[in-house]
């Protein structure tokens, strides 16, 4: 009897030994997947990082061949063309390699809740047209909206250089001209404008036409 249960009983505390055992494996191999998913994470997270440095470069050399290529034709036509920089706000005008001119702008955007980036993205454009003078006439919508009666005559209902002293139209709601008029009230404004002062924009103005290369860098 008393070697039966001393048998029963080592045969217990060896089952139980080797349920231990394997639990303790289990949990040393948990932990080993826990550190090698964590090391694979790191890994992809780096990868990732230098994926992401590598497309920046590439998009800045694509941005450098395209400035390249838009230089080498503006050299070719001998024509004015424009370069606009949105870190530094700056427009230029230029002739071949020569700057005629370098001012500031502003750039206010059709929606405020846009990005200013996003608004004016990176592209090499063509002036599409231009206005010496700007006129703007007040719609029917906007009297309705103010609850009177539509101005029967256009001559009550325009504002002359509503947007300074002319505008140049880049295409896709974009346009560059002046300071707009107190007259013009902010929700009639449809457009993403870069606003310049009036001296440097009649100058930029009269040196541009259809046709004219634009450099948005």
């Amino acid at each position: 009897m008393g070697r039966r249960t001393t048998s029963f009983i080592a045969a217990v505390a060896t089952v139980v030994g080797s349920l231990a055992l394997v639990r303790l494996a289990d949990a040393v191999g948990k932990r080993e997947l826990m550190r090698a998913a964590l090391e694979t994470d790191v890994e992809a997270q780096v990868i990732t990082r230098q994926y992401d440095s590598l497309q920046a470069v590439r998009q800045k050399l694509a941005q450098d061949e395209q400035f390249l290529n838009y230089r080498i034709a503006s050299l070719s036509r001998r024509e004015p063309y424009l370069v606009i920089n949105r870190a530094d706000q700056k427009l230029t005008l230029a002739l071949q390699d020569k700057t005629i001119l370098e001012t500031k702008f502003r750039l206010w955007l059709a929606k405020d809740e846009e990005d200013e980036f996003a608004a004016l993205p990176r592209a090499t454009l063509e002036v599409l047209s231009k206005e010496v003078r700007t006129t703007w006439c007040r719609p029917d919508w906007l009297y309705r909206l103010e609850g009177v009666a539509p101005a029967p005559d256009s001559a009550s209902r325009c504002v002359r250089d509503a947007f300074g002293a002319g505008a140049i139209y880049l295409g896709g709601n974009l346009v560059i001209h002046g300071r707009v008029s107190d007259e013009v009230p902010p929700e009639a404004i449809d457009h993403t404008y870069i606003e310049l002062d009036s001296m440097p924009l009649k100058t930029i103005v009269d040196a541009v036409k259809p046709g004219t290369l634009v450099l948005i860098k």
